[in-house]
């Protein structure tokens, strides 16, 4: 109860100082995620709940159970009609999250095939010039007169099946004069480069948070790591704009100058 009202009054105060445009982040273990979203939406108002992202902190735990091996960031904004908001991006990469998809090499000689597992673990081995990619279906539920026709692909013809075609006639005579279509075992696909959009939108779980890479940085149990500070500055401010962690200074508590991030000791969580 005392944790939570020492909470409380903090995010009443951080409430009256943000701008209308401002956004606040709470980092929390799964303890008390529950009770502190509770207070989160009696101060800030649940309609101004943006999401709950999912921290990776580390690699393992020593547990009866399930490990627990992530923290919780609660972001809520002053006002949601007013959110100040960038979308942040990650490069793709074979083998890890959307990348595990790009699984097949278009070659230079302009053969394509399934890349080995040692290329998807190293994309470094494949030929130079290669290009991954992956298959992406042609079809549709829905379908039209246009798009629900048999086409032809290299002296073979192929129907949509119950649905449609992502495009009509003219569409695909384009797709292969782009060199865009490859035959699959009964239908076609669509050829998508990875270097097509080479990036990923981030979403509310990050995996590349957690201490590994930085840990010699580490001071307290629970303390919030450089890389998630700066993907929520990215994310909600522009430059010039003010940002405060009121949970920093706290008796017993070894405030750090910049450039170190905001840290708090004992038993509280840290938060932006």
């Amino acid at each position: 109860h005392s944790y939570l009202t020492y909470l409380r009054d903090r995010l009443l105060l951080a409430r009256e100082l943000l701008t209308p445009s401002g956004s606040i982040f709470v980092q929390i273990s799964d303890e008390n995620l529950h009770h502190v979203r509770e207070v989160m939406d009696e101060v800030f108002g649940a309609e101004n709940f943006q999401s709950v992202v999912t921290l990776w902190k580390t690699s393992s735990a020593t547990t009866t159970g399930l490990p627990s091996v992530s923290d919780y960031l609660l972001w809520y904004a002053k006002d949601h009609s007013k959110l100040k908001y960038k979308q942040l991006y990650v490069p793709k990469e074979i083998g890890i999250d959307e990348g595990q998809e790009y699984t097949y090499a278009h070659l230079p000689n302009g053969s394509i095939r399934r890349m080995t597992d040692e290329e998807i673990a190293r994309p470094q081995l494949l030929p130079s010039g290669a290009r991954a990619f992956r298959p992406s279906p042609l079809t549709s539920q829905s379908a039209s007169a246009t798009t629900s026709v048999e086409i032809e692909f290299e002296g073979v013809k192929y129907t949509p099946g119950s649905g449609g075609w992502k495009t009509n006639q003219q569409g695909f005579a384009m797709l292969v004069k782009a060199g865009r279509i490859m035959k699959r075992d009964k239908s076609l696909s669509y050829i998508r480069y990875i270097d097509d959009f080479p990036v990923s939108p981030i979403s509310n779980l990050w995996t590349d948070t957690r201490w590994g890479f930085d840990a010699s940085q580490k001071m307290y149990v629970v303390q919030t790591n450089v890389r998630v500070i700066q993907r929520c500055l990215l994310m909600t401010t522009d430059p010039g704009d003010l940002v405060l962690d009121p949970t920093c200074v706290r008796k017993g508590t070894k405030v750090l100058t910049p450039p170190t991030p905001p840290v708090n000791g004992g038993e509280l969580e840290s938060s932006l």
